[in-house]
């Protein structure tokens, strides 16, 4: 499993748990206010890779957070090692909705209830929910046309394992059943 090497008091660490926890990404945060061990861990890495942390030094940064790769590489990069965990994620359905809309509040509600492989995403709750969102509506114009010519939003809207994107429940559910 990747791991990511951080604080809560580091606002980068903040950003990438709260990233993490939004896509369920695996990835485990050691958190070094913690543990010594991860203390310890942090700068065996750090000094085990001097030119990934040599632009920290000169800038009188720590180097966090710093990730380790499922293959052993270190990065600093968040980007890269979202990447890698989103590669290693098992499949689900990822839900986009509102908890202010009644219809997205019942759908929520049965797959917390059925316990079904779906990742919720509230789009009022998180400006990159939203953001999200957009560019799904955007990037899927022919679904988007039917919705909009009856005067909906369009939520929920479901991606599914394949990529799909579909506003349809009962396809949505019926892949979240599979993957229980």
């Amino acid at each position: 499993m990747i791991r990511m090497i951080g604080n809560h008091i580091c606002k980068d660490c903040v950003a990438a748990c709260a990233q993490i926890e939004r896509e369920h990404l695996p990835i485990e945060f050691h958190d070094m206010e913690k543990s010594l061990d991860y203390v310890k861990e942090f700068l065996a890495v750090r000094e085990g890779n001097p030119e990934l942390f040599e632009e920290c030094r000169k800038e009188n940064q720590i180097g966090i957070p710093v990730f380790v790769l499922d293959d052993g590489k270190v990065t600093l990069d968040c980007d890269e090692a979202f990447a890698a965990a989103r590669k290693e994620k098992a499949p689900t359905v990822v839900m986009i909705g509102s908890s202010l809309c009644p219809g997205c509040r019942a759908r929520m509600q049965q797959i917390r209830e059925e316990g079904l492989c779906a990742e919720i995403h509230d789009l009022t709750e998180d400006l990159n929910d939203m953001r999200l969102f957009l560019k799904i509506r955007e990037g899927n114009p022919a679904l988007y046309d039917a919705v909009r010519a009856e005067g909906k939003v369009g939520i929920p809207v479901f991606v599914l394992p394949d990529g799909t994107v579909t506003v349809e429940w009962e396809k949505a559910l019926e892949e979240m059943k599979k993957l229980k």
